[in-house]
């Protein structure tokens, strides 16, 4: 199941922060805060992404040559 970023839209309770993270199926929607009860929005975040995996510099630090098409039938090492 996806983790889903909320934000309290007006106000939010005490033991609340201004955004906090929720888990549930993409049909489902969350228009209130498991905790206070007050309206809040879903807010795109921000994914975490890793190294590009096919980069030269990564390639070559685990052993690998990557070869890049010249001509028909001709690759050269990159």
């Amino acid at each position: 199941m996806p983790v889903y970023t909320y934000q309290h839209i007006d106000s939010k309770g005490a033991e609340c922060t201004d955004s906090f993270e929720y888990v549930h199926g993409m049909s489902e929607r969350l228009d209130e805060c498991p905790t206070c009860g007050h309206a809040v929005k879903k807010v795109v975040s921000a994914f975490a992404a890793g190294r590009n995996i096919l980069s030269p510099s990564n390639l070559k630090e685990k052993g690998f040559t990557k070869l890049v098409r010249r001509d028909k039938g001709v690759y050269e090492k990159e």
